[in-house]
């Protein structure tokens, strides 16, 4: 095995997807006969890694293929051309195998039986990865305590949780076998800010207590902001962003927000500094795009005797992404 295989936990290379579908009414066998083939080209010769220990935000609208690929990483479907490889294996030949070794929350979708409570799920399914009972008990009642689920786990039936309840238990029963590479497929769906604090902690401690993989599907860029250190960006099949989070902040974010405020009367040159956002007696805000040049000039602004005050804030990942979008 060479070394990059030993530093990636999933390689993906030039894989493509096609779906084909079928339009028209449906009247009677002939008309379904006639019916006309269309082909969506799901993936378009998608390459990327993810680098083990690592946390990467899978990103796109809805459509870019986020859900074809994640499908494909755990085994439900075969690439019609080009390699997946996960933990070194083949997803579609080894699915049991590489089972073992991963955890996946698809969504809202019940990974338990719904007449049964949630540890139920839980202990059958340390027989399945053949745990050790003292081991799997110590992990569950951490994490049980830690998303706070003592009533919700051991006394309700599945069927009876809330989305955000039922959330969280997927969550626990993803990461009960201690795999090494964890995929979420929007897993602070429907939970509640609290427990979704809680969610984002757990993630956190798996990845640097035991060196977890992460790869995690999400509309809510919170999380990005958060967890992710890599961002992978999808649209329409294709990769439009692979690198860093701080490197999409710097190609896309790459500005500040200032607010001043200063002894009223003051005759003051903003303009020089950035856009003015808004401007009232004795205040002003500023968009100042980012630069050392810039940085310089500002801080030789803010240490004016007429300043009195000032705030300065970075754009959230929502802005950056938005320009994001906007720019493509």
């Amino acid at each position: 095995m060479n070394d990059n295989m030993v530093a990636n936990a999933i390689e993906i290379r030039d894989v493509r997807k096609t779906f084909i579908t079928y339009e028209g009414e449906s009247l009677g066998l002939l008309a379904m006969l006639m019916k006309k083939k269309t082909e969506k080209r799901a993936l378009k010769g998608v390459s990327f890694n993810v680098k083990k220990g690592s946390i990467t935000a899978l990103l796109g609208k809805n459509g870019s293929g986020k859900s074809t690929m994640i499908k494909l990483l755990v085994g439900i479907m075969p690439p019609d051309k080009g390699t997946v490889r996960v933990l070194g294996m083949d997803p579609w030949r080894d699915r049991i195998k590489l089972a073992r070794h991963t955890g996946v929350v698809l969504g809202a979708h019940p990974s338990m039986f719904v007449d049964l409570p949630a540890i139920q799920s839980f202990d059958y399914m340390r027989r399945i990865y053949k745990v050790p009972k003292r081991e799997f008990e110590e992990r569950q009642e951490h994490f049980i305590r830690m998303l706070e689920l003592e009533e919700v786990a051991k006394r309700r039936q599945v069927r009876e949780l809330s989305l955000g309840e039922k959330m969280k238990c997927n969550f626990v029963a993803a990461v009960l076998h201690n795999p090494e590479l964890i995929i979420l497929d929007e897993p602070t769906i429907g939970v509640d800010l609290p427990s979704t604090l809680k969610i984002r902690k757990a993630a956190l401690e798996l990845q640097k207590k035991y060196g977890a993989t992460f790869l995690i599907a999400t509309h809510i860029l919170e999380d990005v902001k958060v967890l992710a250190e890599n961002v992978v960006i999808m649209d329409q099949g294709n990769i439009v962003f692979n690198d860093s989070k701080s490197r999409l902040g710097r190609l896309f974010g790459n500005y500040k927000m200032v607010e001043i405020y200063f002894t009223k009367g003051a005759k003051m040159n903003f303009s020089e500094l950035g856009t003015i956002v808004d401007k009232r007696e004795a205040y002003v805000k500023l968009r100042i795009k980012g630069g050392k040049g810039k940085d310089k000039l500002l801080t030789q602004f803010l240490t004016k005797k007429e300043v009195i005050d000032y705030n300065v804030s970075t754009p959230e990942i929502g802005d950056v992404m938005g320009k994001f979008y906007s720019e493509r």
